[in-house]
């Protein structure tokens, strides 16, 4: 009996099987298409992930790493430099479905959005603007922090690269598959409390309170998704040497004072950093609650491996919600380099709080 992953959810199951159990996907339909193509052993986008997934697994709300490359061009550049078009001037029409290496799938919608759907669901990314200049389709995935494009030769194949080594050339051949199998279902996240949007970003719920990340970040699989008290998202561009994360937090507590308020925040943040340093204390208040923010400073410990030492700064917010009697906690951090700065990401995800 041959095993496959569901391009949808990734869930391992029978290549015979009607269908999906796990989401529903027509299986069988789309393993039996002649038009899948042989798939070649691909490299992984990012060799950080190993590292990545030992962190969360050693600290349970640790912080991770994120990279980017601040010389790369931006995606509204591109559109003010080309007639935006979604058809070459071949008349070639490559909007569909495609399928690329290990089961990947690549929908290419006929109203300029690109839906990209990996095994590993921290890459899947939905809703990116497409476009087509000089025969060329170019594709913006914020996720992986890079512009992917592919040179329009017949409407069959796409052989997508980019200037980033976040992304390895891969192949995508068009399959006989309407895009609506795809569009109508939404992946599931690796934290239950999270939920994918139709616009890619992530909504999150912590102590009664949801945020909406922005959709460059990811939801890596961990031990510590069937947590309730704890979760961390990531925003990471491997070539930048640069990192990102928000993590959550709530535990019991009591109505906090100042003296309080910096205390725990210390004790929080020495999970995480050597040599840490809270100072600048504000007071500011999420969903009507009370709270208080710290500046937070220092170097990753050595649970950290190889990223041991790198110096991170961002905030460390507490607050203390009167209905469910926890204290909340929310760190936000990057590394100091700055090659991108989530600076104003931080700051809409304390404005979306509902």
């Amino acid at each position: 009996m041959r095993l496959v992953n569901c391009p949808i959810c990734g869930k391992r199951c029978s290549a015979d099987t009607e269908k999906c159990p796990e989401c529903g996907f027509e299986i069988r339909q789309y393993f039996e298409s002649n038009n899948v193509p042989e798939k070649r052993k691909k490299k992984p986008h990012f060799g950080a992930v190993c590292i990545l997934c030992v962190i969360v697994f050693v600290f349970f709300t640790s912080i991770f790493i994120l990279v980017r490359n601040s010389s790369k061009p931006k995606m509204d550049t591109i559109y003010k430099e080309s007639t935006v078009g979604l058809v070459s001037n071949k008349n070639i029409d490559v909007s569909g479905v495609y399928s690329g290496d290990d089961n990947e799938i690549l929908v290419l919608n006929s109203d300029g959005l690109a839906y990209y759907y990996c095994i590993d669901i921290q890459y899947t990314e939905l809703a990116c603007p497409w476009h087509i200049k000089d025969d060329t389709v170019y594709i913006e995935l914020s996720r992986l922090h890079c512009i992917i494009f592919a040179k329009i030769d017949d409407e069959k194949e796409l052989i997508f690269k980019s200037d980033s080594s976040n992304w390895n050339p891969e192949l995508f051949t068009r399959i006989n598959l309407e895009p609506e199998q795809y569009l109508t279902k939404i992946p599931a996240t690796n934290d239950p409390k999270a939920t994918l949007n139709r616009d890619g970003t992530i909504s999150y719920t912590n102590d009664g309170t949801t945020y909406i990340l922005p959709k460059m970040f990811m939801d890596f699989k961990d031990e510590f998704d069937s947590k309730e008290d704890s979760s961390c998202f990531i925003d990471q561009d491997t070539q930048s040497n640069y990192i990102a994360s928000v993590v959550f937090h709530c535990s019991e507590g009591r109505e906090l004072t100042l003296p309080l308020a910096e205390k725990l925040a210390q004790i929080f943040g020495s999970r995480f950093y050597e040599n840490i340093t809270i100072s600048n204390s504000t007071k500011l208040e999420i969903c009507g609650h009370q709270g208080y923010r710290f500046k937070a400073t220092g170097y990753l410990n050595k649970g950290f491996n190889t990223w041991e030492g790198y110096e991170m700064d961002g905030s460390i917010i507490i607050f203390y919600n009167e209905s469910t009697g926890n204290n909340n906690y929310i760190m936000m951090s990057q590394t100091s380099n700055r090659a991108l700065d989530d600076t104003e990401l931080f700051e809409d995800i304390l404005k979306s709080a509902r």
